[in-house]
């Protein structure tokens, strides 16, 4: 089985290419952006447009595709065309060009910011309603929807998997694990806010498992499209995320000083995510705990500070 990845230089896309290699598929990677990995079909391409993907995929003989590449992830770094060029209209072209070049199944990797958060502590689940203020969240709906539209108009397979707060080895260095580690390790002080905010933190290990699992559920199965949330289903708060990372490296928990930094105008207090749908499709579920799944990560931080 042949399985081509957009966005595979990411974080989430670097992890994916080894899991799918690891577990005997053919991959090929599609994008601007080298990814380097031993045993990947790479296609280079100037521009992810319908003409460039279509060449691209012409004579490939893919089987499936797991979309991961996605505009303005870092809040910091935002091009509003390109956002919304990339997030809500590239995951139905993906999906027509699927129908023109009979591949089986299309994953597409969704996210929580899809969700409009309303205050309290109710699980979100596939029904919640959508974003419609938040450009990245927004954007990101409007894609699913075309996505799962054009599905059903052409009968390809389609999954939307949104994912929670995915964490692991990989990660960009201004993320919340990353900035921990360097820190910690250095013996600096770490700025944090009051870290009460609850989040659903999936290991990246789980994550790809869990976007495999739906590939496999869906292909050649129209009845399967739908919205699948990837998430633990437990809430932690960043606060206690944090200590647990201090508390893995022995390091003294004093360096984290809560409180430092504000809350940021868009940080929900509660985001995390009902997974029955996904469980029931096709059995997934988390293999990692929080403390497990870091634990793991500064296992590989401390091998790499050693080499």
């Amino acid at each position: 089985m042949k399985v081509l990845v957009t966005g595979a230089s990411g974080f989430i896309g670097r992890n994916m290419l080894r899991m799918l290699l690891n577990q005997g598929y053919e991959v090929a990677s599609i994008g601007r952006h080298t990814v380097d990995t031993p045993g990947v079909e790479e296609i280079i391409i100037p521009r992810l447009d319908y003409d460039e993907l279509d060449n691209a995929f012409e004579g490939r003989g893919v089987d499936a595709i797991v979309h991961l590449a996605a505009a303005g992830v870092n809040p910091h770094d935002r091009d509003d065309v390109e956002v919304m060029r990339v997030n809500s209209l590239l995951p139905g072209i993906l999906v027509l060009l699927a129908a023109k070049y009979q591949i089986k199944s299309v994953v597409v990797a969704g996210s929580s910011s899809e969700y409009q958060v309303t205050r309290g502590t109710q699980k979100l689940n596939e029904s919640s309603a959508l974003e419609c203020k938040k450009l990245y969240g927004a954007t990101k709906a409007a894609g699913s929807l075309l996505a799962l539209s054009q599905g059903e108009v052409h009968q390809v397979p389609v999954a939307i998997v949104r994912l929670f707060n995915a964490y692991g080895p990989g990660e960009a260095p201004h993320r919340l694990l990353p900035s921990l580690l360097s820190n910690l390790w250095a013996g600096n002080e770490v700025k944090l806010s009051l870290g009460t905010q609850i989040r659903d933190f999936v290991y990246i290990a789980d994550v790809c498992s869990g976007l495999i699992a739906v590939m496999n559920a869906l292909t050649g199965s129209v009845s399967n499209s739908g919205v699948y949330n990837l998430s633990t289903g437990i809430g932690n708060s960043v606060r206690d995320f944090a200590l647990t990372v201090a508390s893995i490296m022995a390091v003294d928990d004093d360096l984290l000083k809560f409180g430092a930094l504000p809350f940021r105008p868009d940080d929900e207090p509660y985001v995390v995510g009902d997974n029955k749908a996904i469980k029931q499709l096709c059995g997934w579920s988390p293999q990692f705990s929080m403390s497990d799944g870091i634990a793991e990560v500064v296992a590989l931080n401390q091998i790499e500070r050693c080499k």
